[in-house]
């Protein structure tokens, strides 16, 4: 790495397209190379042949190294105006401090080792432990978050900004949500939110989780996107029930649309309210022959002889007001089960 920092010098680069890119790559490689903070102001000095400083916000540390590599303590105000830059997300800032004119790759110079020093502060402090995961989950999936906050939280987080990532809405009283769900091999960061767990995940998984639990599936996007799945995880939950614990906002399709709809609005529609009127075993028949489409079909998933079923079809028709003997009257029973789930 000191090496690298010995052969590539502005001194002997042109201020030219070729030599900016010989730029940037020369940062690239320290952030692939994982390289420290100390590294990192290190190779910067001797870049520049010029004494270069970092402030990290989270310590309120200051570190200044001279243009030899060595470090200083000596803190000085930059020189030339524009050679110092504020980190994103409030990381800090770093600065350089040229004697003379600038040289014409500064401020490309000066772009690169802040982008770097952004990375590098994030792993120090994620290799540090002093992050909350909790408040970095609730950062990540807030739709109020800025686009750099939500990077800064994800990478702290472990996961990639770039990568596609689910989130979870898991209703899951008294337990801990994420526990099965590292079991299983999966990178799994949670946090609560209100009377809901969140979980972030980095793979699509199929969920398995404690009796009485109900979890909501996000869309998978990448993770910039993670406050799109949360939305989309918190949706999925409003449709699950005692019968459907698990729930994937891909499978909604247009039903998600009725979740924007008022709750009142839904309780006062005919067919829910007429849902709500059955007991649990006609709403199991029911719910049964949507999912069948035959009378057979659902006797045998619910273990039942198809006459004692086509029983309690007869019933629950009593109460609806319409058939289910047909395929656009199982389509009406199947939104109105879907709606009254989203009742509280």
């Amino acid at each position: 790495m000191l090496v690298q920092g010995l052969l590539l010098r502005l001194s002997t680069l042109d201020s030219d397209a070729e030599s900016a890119v010989r730029v940037i790559a020369y940062f690239d490689s320290l952030v692939r190379d994982h390289v420290s903070v100390p590294v990192l102001l290190t190779a910067t000095a001797r870049l520049t042949q010029c004494p270069v400083g970092l402030l990290d916000a989270a310590t309120g540390r200051r570190t200044r190294v001279a243009a030899d590599g060595s470090v200083d303590g000596t803190v000085v105000t930059p020189a030339v105006p524009g050679s110092a830059r504020e980190l994103s997300s409030g990381l800090g800032a770093v600065w350089m401090e040229r004697e003379g004119p600038a040289h014409g790759l500064d401020e490309i110079v000066l772009e690169r080792y802040a982008a770097a020093a952004e990375v590098t502060l994030e792993r120090a402090a994620a290799l540090a432990g002093t992050p909350k995961d909790p408040a970095l989950v609730e950062l990540a999936l807030s739709a109020e978050t800025g686009e750099a906050e939500r990077a800064r939280a994800l990478r702290l987080l472990g996961f990639d900004p770039a990568t596609p990532l689910q989130a979870l809405a898991i209703a899951l009283p008294g337990q801990e949500p994420a526990s099965g769900l590292r079991a299983m091999g999966h990178h799994v960061r949670a946090a609560t939110i209100g009377d809901t767990a969140a979980v972030l995940v980095a793979t699509a998984l199929e969920v398995g989780l404690p009796e009485g639990a109900r979890v909501g599936i996000g869309p998978e996007l990448p993770g910039a996107r993670a406050a799109e799945s949360w939305a989309g995880a918190r949706t999925a939950l409003r449709f699950t029930g005692p019968h459907d614990l698990v729930m994937r906002w891909s499978d909604l399709g247009a039903l998600a649309l009725f979740a924007d709809l008022p709750e009142q609005a839904i309780a006062g529609l005919p067919d829910v309210r007429a849902m709500s009127r059955l007991g649990e075993e006609a709403l199991l028949a029911v719910r049964a022959l949507c999912l069948a489409g035959s009378v057979r079909g659902a006797a045998q998933a619910v273990h039942l002889h198809h006459s004692s079923l086509a029983a309690r079809i007869a019933r629950a028709e009593s109460v609806l007001g319409f058939s289910l003997g047909d395929q656009p009257g199982r389509m009406r029973a199947h939104l109105a089960l879907a709606l009254v789930r989203l009742l509280s």
